[in-house]
């Protein structure tokens, strides 16, 4: 058996990827032997440690399901006891894996403490952390990796001596090599938008807004539109009211969660993208995106909130301003009937060599060198 790899995640194994999960998959086509460990489950009563290991439909890949043997009531309450209490419940899962050779953490709620550990030591600082008991999480860590320099920022003022690494979001394989010449399945105009659609971070009024001004467009969204959900979901009741306004509209067509390679061959179908998140709330500060180089890798235009990893790239049409979005219902007004020259061969080109550059296996060679 080759070498074995714990990645720490605080989402769960299921139909939705993020980057967790892909980094997981890239470890094992490496040779790793991965347990990917789910966010613990909570026996508020306390009780026997639960662990329970199963099979993923990848090789060499698992994951490790476990209930505390404690309430997450002593966290918030008796915080030294929690810290003591988390050591134990890491020793047991250690106890069960096996000494691992390098640990890949993206845990910011420090369920399984770095400290201690003979290994390799990662922490993927992939979400902005919005308290300062998130940051015990990096401690120890041997490099702190981040999609992000706000984010590498943060984490310099509490570890100034641990080696930081700015690297962009990963390309999965199936995302490769589509064909040029698919043919045409939708008629008109067509705009995808994909990713987790009860996510706060989205400017739910100007997506409204777009999808209602632009009824000749087909509006095509891929990904998640229910509260049950592997990766999380924003339930409150003005975000559900607001899609269920945006699904009523007979130009959106929600395709629900698909597996990668269908996804990949679907996104090659349409036209144009479109990013609309809030940008007093987008990701990292609104810095980066994951479904970015998934869109580019089209080649085909993106219509875009502020990200302030791509400013000044020229790879798609983006929002300069942080403060307000509504510069997207004029930029889609100028440009949605130039869409043809904005995906002329030259820049579509550019688009997909730059999202070449950036898949998951390249980056995970740079993170673990």
């Amino acid at each position: 058996m080759g070498k074995k790899a714990i990645v720490v995640s605080p989402q769960s194994w299921g139909k939705m990827f993020i980057s967790k999960h892909h980094y997981a998959v890239e470890l094992s086509k490496l040779g790793y032997e991965v347990f990917f460990v789910n966010p613990p489950n909570e026996n508020k009563l306390g009780g026997l440690p639960q662990i329970k290991i199963e099979a993923t439909e990848y090789k060499n890949l698992v994951t490790v399901n476990h209930t505390l043997f404690f309430s997450n009531y002593l966290k918030f309450h008796l915080p030294f006891l929690h810290h003591i209490l988390i050591f134990i419940q890491r020793w047991l899962l250690l106890k069960k894996i096996g000494k691992p050779d390098l640990i890949l953490s993206f845990d910011l709620t420090n369920n399984f403490p770095l400290k201690g550990l003979e290994c390799k030591k990662i922490f993927f600082a992939a979400d902005e952390p919005r308290a300062e008991q998130n940051f015990v999480s990096a401690r120890n860590a041997d490099l702190i990796v981040s999609v992000s320099q706000h984010i590498l920022d943060l984490y310099e003022k509490y570890y100034p001596k641990t080696k930081k690494l700015l690297i962009n979001h990963g390309l999965s394989e199936e995302f490769l090599n589509i064909p040029k010449d698919l043919p045409k399945k939708y008629d008109g105009i067509n705009i995808g938008l994909s990713g987790n659609f009860l996510f706060n971070d989205i400017d739910y009024p100007i997506l409204l807004q777009i999808v209602e001004e632009y009824p000749e467009v087909k509006f095509h969204f891929y990904g998640n539109h229910s509260t049950e959900s592997n990766i999380g979901a924003d339930s409150s009741q003005r975000n559900i009211e607001y899609l269920t306004q945006i699904i009523r509209n007979s130009n959106c067509i929600f395709h629900g969660i698909l597996g990668k390679r269908e996804l990949a061959l679907e996104l090659n179908q349409m036209d144009g993208f479109l990013i609309c998140y809030d940008p007093q709330k987008g990701q990292s500060s609104g810095s980066n995106s994951h479904k970015i180089l998934e869109f580019l890798s089209t080649g085909k235009v993106i219509f875009s909130s502020n990200f302030s990893f791509y400013e000044g790239t020229d790879l798609f049409v983006i929002n300069s301003s942080n403060e307000d979005n509504s510069v997207l219902v004029k930029f889609l007004h100028e440009k949605i009937s130039d869409i043809d020259e904005l995906n002329n061969e030259h820049i579509r080109e550019a688009r997909r060599l730059f999202s070449l550059e950036n898949s998951y296996d390249q980056n995970l060679v740079k993170i673990i060198s």
